[in-house]
């Protein structure tokens, strides 16, 4: 298990759209998700060079998933580092 991450002053409808507009990872930089923002950056740019653009498919799913973690944070919840509300985006290496 990693580290609480603790933001009770965040945004989510911020989060989602940077993470929506900048790669797919930078709202989870803006929570403290450091490992799953990198990940989610290498997943989109491989995935659009190799596999002819699908990799921009996982930014809608990612904005999404950055709002309802956002949502935890702005309630007062703690989330994990490498916490998921999409259960299955755990599945994807770097995102545990």
């Amino acid at each position: 298990m990693g580290e609480q991450i603790s933001k009770s002053d965040a945004n989510p409808v911020l989060l989602a759209v940077v993470n929506l507009f900048f790669f797919g990872g930078i709202g989870y930089f803006l929570m403290g998700q450091k490992k799953k923002a990198i990940a989610t950056m290498v997943y989109v740019l491989i995935g659009s060079f190799c596999l002819f653009g699908l990799g921009w498919i996982l930014v809608p799913i990612t904005a999404y998933d950055a709002y309802l973690l956002g949502q935890k944070l702005a309630n007062g919840e703690s989330i994990d580092e490498g916490e998921c509300a999409l259960g299955f985006l755990s599945s994807l290496p770097g995102f545990n």
